[in-house]
């Protein structure tokens, strides 16, 4: 039987499924990668993508694999000497996964620059590993108009770093860590209501009362609490109210007369969940501006489609998103808890037909075709509070150089510890001076045989003139400079332009994170540039 037909995605990709869900590994399997270079950064960064299931990967390279390249890419041997690079790595590549596709060319990045947009624009990502400022740079610049998302890597010696250019990511479910259960205390739907109206905490045995559902006892001890202030609106916004709320769950508490205790598990359990359990259902901030954002009211993309079915909903609902339809496991006899469940499982999916019906008439009128499948809308509405959309800038080597030379400027470097930890901003710093100087005399510092000492000379008169260039004052250079230590000047001669396999294999797997992140839009990228320090194996993001 051929590979092909026997190939279950669910089985293959057991692991990684409980990521980011079938839907997830769906979207990874349609990506399209192009990375441009095949030293071992980029074949780090292909591994990673080739075993998550990429549907294919193309690598551009015009270099012929040499002696150097063996003892940093564990994809080349010694039989690969004088062969291109691009076609050696493939067949190594090609072979971790054979339900993923790959192509190699041998023509130069430049040349791939030159061709024509609509060949970049088949690409879901590009990829730019250890290439030149002016390569970066023309890329870019294609790709951000045309919203394919650009990512540049690099590999320096012990330095690391990683930049994101895209004009718009949208986010559809950003797995925030330990979000706030939504249990709809302050705005119970009808079905909760009427399970909870049903339930007579007096009448029950202590039995029954030790396996009630924590939710239940919540909304009883809310009626108390407004019964207290003779409001039913009443709602413990508050520490002290909700402390208030803890004392009034204690009192519900009982004992046999058989044990004596009042000992019961759900009611610690609803004692813990009180200060995250009773918060106003609202919409945050972030997503507020997303559904009041411009594109929610003309644009044909998917995500802004069901945006706008989104806002349409939250008008006629009370302010209220559609509800999440999980529950928290709580301690409870088997028929309560499933009673509840299967009310909120029932709400969630009244919601997102309403928000799939609202879609169709938004794709009706904007003239689009039905593009929302239910699946994707119910997905959707189960995780509206946690959608996403970063904007980010053009790469602009310039301006981001001034942005590193502020970040500098701002330091406060205490005199004793200037030598002993150099920071990410002045990493990123001195790659923009390496860059300048790799420019200017056609090589490296530290290579060709030139003395490290003679180098570094040339790269601190570098590291001067960009600071020159991103200031207004004379005066303000000298300070910036003092915070460039000469021995940080020095390590980046002494790299030689080496790249460490260690380095690329962890910048890489980084990389391709990010890139499944933008694939399958869950999770958030780096907004926008990442730096790893080897010295001190520490790593730091900022957005430039």
């Amino acid at each position: 039987m051929p590979p092909s037909a026997s190939f279950d995605p669910s089985n293959r990709y057991d692991r990684q499924v409980r990521l980011w869900g079938e839907e997830g590994q769906a979207s990874i399997g349609t990506t399209s990668a192009c990375v441009l270079g095949s030293d071992s950064l980029a074949t780090e960064t292909l591994k990673s993508l080739v075993l998550a299931g990429v549907h294919s990967f193309f690598i551009v390279d015009d270099a012929r694999v040499e002696h150097a390249d063996l003892g940093q890419n564990f994809f080349l041997q010694n039989d690969d000497i004088g062969r291109s690079r691009a076609e050696a790595t493939l067949e190594k590549l090609t072979e971790l996964n054979p339900s993923v596709s790959g192509r190699a060319s041998c023509q130069s990045p430049t040349a791939l620059a030159q061709e024509d947009v609509e060949k970049l624009a088949t690409f879901s990502v590009v990829v730019s590993a250890n290439q030149s400022e002016s390569i970066d740079t023309k890329f870019a610049e294609v790709l951000y108009n045309i919203r394919v998302p650009f990512v540049c890597i690099k590999s320096y010696g012990l330095i690391g770093t990683i930049r994101i250019c895209i004009k718009e990511h949208t986010i559809a479910n950003s797995h925030e860590e330990n979000p706030r259960p939504d249990l709809r205390l302050d705005a119970p739907f009808k079905t909760l209501s009427e399970i909870i109206n049903e339930t007579n905490l007096n009448e029950m045995t202590v039995e029954q009362l030790r396996h009630t559902p924590y939710i239940l006892l919540h909304f009883k001890a809310l009626d108390v609490f407004r019964k207290h202030r003779n409001n039913e609106n009443a709602f413990p916004e508050t520490t002290n109210a909700r402390k208030e709320i803890q004392q009034i769950l204690q009192s519900f508490r009982r004992s046999t007369e058989h044990s004596g205790t009042k000992d019961s598990e759900n009611f610690d359990e609803a004692k813990a969940a009180v200060m995250r359990a009773f918060q106003k259902t609202t919409i945050g901030a972030s997503v507020q501006s997303i559904l009041s954002a411009a594109e929610s009211s003309d644009s044909t993309q998917p995500f802004w489609l069901i945006c706008e079915a989104l806002r349409r909903f939250v008008k006629f609902n009370n302010g209220l998103l559609p509800l999440r339809g999980t529950l928290p496991d709580m301690t409870s006899d088997s028929n309560r808890y499933t009673r509840l469940a299967a009310a909120f499982h029932e709400k969630a999916l009244l919601d997102a037909q309403e928000v799939l019906r609202l879609t169709r008439e938004v794709e009706k009128e904007r003239g689009v075709g039905d593009v929302i499948s239910d699946d994707v809308c119910y997905r959707f509405c189960k995780n509206a509070d946690r959608i996403r959309v970063q904007h980010g800038a053009l790469l602009d080597y310039t301006r981001e150089t001034k942005e590193c030379v502020r970040k500098v400027q701002e330091m406060s470097i205490e005199e004793q510890s200037r030598e002993e930890k150099v920071d990410s901003a002045i990493w990123l710093l001195l790659m923009r001076a390496v860059g300048r100087f790799r420019k200017e005399k056609g090589r490296f510092p530290g290579t060709n045989g030139v003395p490290v000492s003679i180098d570094a000379q040339d790269l601190k008169k570098r590291v001067e003139v960009l600071i020159r260039e991103s200031v207004q004052e004379e005066g303000e250079i000298k300070p910036i400079l003092h915070n460039v230590t000469d021995n940080a000047i020095a390590e980046m001669c002494r790299f030689g332009a080496a790249e460490l396999h260690v380095i690329s294999s962890y910048v890489g797997g980084i990389a391709s994170q990010e890139i499944i992140k933008l694939a399958t839009n869950q999770y958030v990228p780096i907004d926008n540039t990442f730096v790893f320090d080897g010295h001190t194996q520490e790593s730091s993001t900022f957005k430039l």
